[in-house]
Protein backbone atom coordinates (compact mmCIF):
# COMPACT_ATOMS: atom_id res chain seq x y z
CA UNK A 1 0.00 0.00 0.00
CA UNK A 2 1.33 3.66 -0.65
CA UNK A 3 0.53 5.87 1.39
CA UNK A 4 0.38 9.91 -0.33
CA UNK A 5 -0.06 12.62 2.54
CA UNK A 6 -1.47 15.69 1.55
CA UNK A 7 -0.20 18.57 4.01
CA UNK A 8 0.85 21.98 3.22
CA UNK A 9 4.50 21.42 4.35
CA UNK A 10 4.91 18.39 1.17
CA UNK A 11 6.06 18.66 -2.20
CA UNK A 12 4.53 20.33 -4.68
CA UNK A 13 4.38 18.62 -7.95
CA UNK A 14 3.38 20.04 -11.97
CA UNK A 15 0.63 19.09 -13.39
CA UNK A 16 3.00 17.70 -15.89
CA UNK A 17 4.49 15.37 -13.24
CA UNK A 18 1.96 14.14 -11.22
CA UNK A 19 0.63 10.95 -12.61
CA UNK A 20 4.08 9.78 -13.85
CA UNK A 21 5.04 10.43 -9.99
CA UNK A 22 2.57 8.25 -8.95
CA UNK A 23 3.48 5.80 -10.99
CA UNK A 24 7.38 5.67 -9.62
CA UNK A 25 5.72 4.86 -6.22
CA UNK A 26 6.15 1.34 -4.84
CA UNK A 27 4.06 -0.31 -2.14
CA UNK A 28 5.38 0.78 1.22
CA UNK A 29 6.09 3.86 0.18
CA UNK A 30 4.92 6.94 2.38
CA UNK A 31 5.33 10.65 0.64
CA UNK A 32 4.03 14.31 1.75
CA UNK A 33 2.71 16.47 -1.13
CA UNK A 34 1.27 19.98 -1.14
CA UNK A 35 -0.32 19.69 -4.44
CA UNK A 36 -3.87 18.12 -5.11
CA UNK A 37 -2.89 17.36 -8.67
CA UNK A 38 -0.68 13.77 -7.06
CA UNK A 39 -4.35 12.92 -5.31
CA UNK A 40 -6.69 12.95 -8.56
CA UNK A 41 -3.75 11.22 -10.44
CA UNK A 42 -3.41 8.53 -7.49
CA UNK A 43 -7.50 8.30 -7.89
CA UNK A 44 -7.56 8.00 -11.48
CA UNK A 45 -4.98 4.99 -11.41
CA UNK A 46 -6.68 3.07 -8.26
CA UNK A 47 -9.57 3.32 -10.96
CA UNK A 48 -7.94 1.91 -14.26
CA UNK A 49 -4.99 -0.12 -13.02
CA UNK A 50 -6.27 -0.96 -9.51
CA UNK A 51 -3.13 0.93 -7.61
CA UNK A 52 -3.06 0.45 -3.71
CA UNK A 53 -3.34 3.34 -2.36
CA UNK A 54 -4.41 5.44 0.62
CA UNK A 55 -4.35 9.53 1.88
CA UNK A 56 -3.84 11.24 4.76
CA UNK A 57 -5.55 14.39 6.16
CA UNK A 58 -4.98 16.21 9.26
CA UNK A 59 -4.00 12.42 11.10
CA UNK A 60 -7.37 10.99 9.09
CA UNK A 61 -6.93 7.74 6.69
CA UNK A 62 -8.56 8.36 3.60
CA UNK A 63 -9.27 4.87 1.74
CA UNK A 64 -10.87 5.27 -1.85
CA UNK A 65 -12.72 2.87 -3.12
CA UNK A 66 -12.01 0.69 -6.48
CA UNK A 67 -13.37 3.69 -8.97
CA UNK A 68 -10.99 6.22 -7.03
CA UNK A 69 -13.91 7.45 -4.76
CA UNK A 70 -13.56 8.99 -1.42
CA UNK A 71 -16.71 7.83 1.21
CA UNK A 72 -15.74 10.91 3.18
CA UNK A 73 -14.54 14.23 1.69
CA UNK A 74 -12.83 16.46 4.61
CA UNK A 75 -13.03 19.91 4.53
CA UNK A 76 -9.54 21.43 3.01
CA UNK A 77 -8.62 17.99 1.70
CA UNK A 78 -8.07 18.99 -1.79
CA UNK A 79 -10.28 21.80 -2.70
CA UNK A 80 -8.52 24.48 -3.91
CA UNK A 81 -9.54 23.58 -7.32
CA UNK A 82 -12.93 23.67 -6.90
CA UNK A 83 -13.23 26.57 -4.87
CA UNK A 84 -11.94 28.61 -7.07
CA UNK A 85 -13.94 27.54 -9.66
CA UNK A 86 -16.98 28.43 -7.45
CA UNK A 87 -15.97 31.74 -7.82
CA UNK A 88 -15.83 31.54 -11.68
CA UNK A 89 -18.91 30.03 -11.53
Amino acid sequence: MITIVYEESGTPFPDCQAEGYVRSLTDGYKVRVSTENVIHAARALVKEEGLKVQFEFEGEVLTPNKDGRLEHWPNGFCDYFDNWLSRIL
